[in-house]
């Protein structure tokens, strides 16, 4: 191989990203980094989320580019509305990672927690992406409390402890259907004592009331129930209760 080839051949590899292949054209050729990052605020207002994507990586990769925070922010965003939540994720965090003092950070830190909110799965699966969701989104809420991005985050984060008392709720009763008391009772307290602000709590109450009584722990049983009625008097499992029930 004589030098001239080696040559060409490390600056096609070393150019792979702006080109779309060995020997063919760029991507977007005659036009300025500035003209296709235009391209891609375009693209990115008739919802083509690919064009958008590409555009900015682009720009990303082209030397002397002013706008990098900008571009970075609007990849990940592309990334988001086209359901690529890990990439999403990986863009927004580097957004906030490296301009944390510029303003695109505060969209970046919701676009993080928007990602994980996203990923988190249906309650029957693993939920680390809710837990990671829920601590993030917290974090977020808290920074920005008073805005609407903190506002937005706040709500997210109770999407997810929703989800989480869901399924250790969801576990309780699968446990509870095979009489195995003491595993049934553990999730049902962890429901109580770990969401109290959630749906699930007063029926996790109510379950471990049923669950105490089954096995012959009345004096729990009715510590419970007091629990319950003082603490969720207007809730449908209290309602259960005054009407007799269990």
């Amino acid at each position: 191989m004589t030098n001239d080839v080696r040559r060409n051949l490390i600056l096609c590899v070393a150019s792979s990203v702006l080109f779309v292949g060995c020997g063919n054209s760029l991507p977007f050729p005659g036009l300025t980094a500035e003209e296709v990052f235009a391209l891609g605020l375009q693209a990115m207002e008739q919802e083509d989320w690919r064009e958008a994507a590409r555009s900015f990586e682009y720009v990303l990769v082209s030397p002397g580019f002013s706008r990098p925070q900008e571009a970075r922010l609007l990849l990940a965003e592309a990334q988001f509305a086209d359901e690529h939540y890990i990439e999403s994720r990986s863009q927004f965090e580097r957004v906030v990672q490296r301009w944390p003092a510029d303003t695109v950070a505060v969209r970046a830190a919701l676009g993080v927690c928007r990602s994980l909110a996203a990923l988190s799965p249906i309650p029957e699966r693993d939920q680390s992406y809710t837990r990671q969701a829920r601590f993030v989104c917290r974090s977020v809420a808290a920074d920005f409390a008073g805005l609407l991005v903190g506002l937005e985050a706040s709500q997210l984060a109770d999407s997810m402890t929703v989800k989480l008392a869901k399924q250790d709720y969801d576990t309780g009763i699968h446990y509870l259907k095979r009489n195995l008391w003491d595993s049934a009772l553990l999730y049902f307290e962890e429901v109580a004592t770990e969401f109290p602000q959630t749906e699930w709590a007063p029926w996790a109450l109510y379950q471990m009331i049923e669950t105490f009584s089954k096995i012959g722990y009345e004096r729990d049983a009715e510590t419970t129930r007091v629990l319950l009625l003082d603490a969720y008097p207007d809730s449908e499992p209290a309602g259960l209760l005054e009407d007799g029930d269990p």
